[in-house]
């Protein structure tokens, strides 16, 4: 298993301890097809999976909301997934309102 931070990624699953999502490795499918769990109803590479829980990360840590580089990181994710990032704030916001 590897450690990226606060996303731990194995061979079926990437989660992450900073935000309640997680990616699952899709059973019976491809070892590419990758579910996420606020992105449900895709299938995703095992890339495009970690970036998805990487941006749920950055989205959940308010310290750096300011900085270019963070926007300009999460714009970036978000365009790996074909989603815009306003997007993903609302769902994540709709999937944890206590945040």
């Amino acid at each position: 298993m590897d450690d990226l931070g606060g996303v731990y990624v194995c061979d079926w699953s990437i989660t992450s301890s900073v935000v309640d999502e997680f990616a699952e490795r899709v059973p019976g499918h491809k070892e590419t097809d990758w579910r996420v769990s606020w992105l449900p109803g895709r299938l995703l590479t095992r890339a495009q999976a970690l970036a998805a829980i990487e941006l749920a990360e950055l989205l959940f840590d308010p310290a750096p909301t300011a900085d270019a580089d963070i926007h300009a990181t999460i714009a970036a994710t978000a365009e790996q997934l074909g989603v815009r990032p306003i997007d993903v704030a609302v769902t994540l916001s709709a999937r944890h309102p206590d945040r």
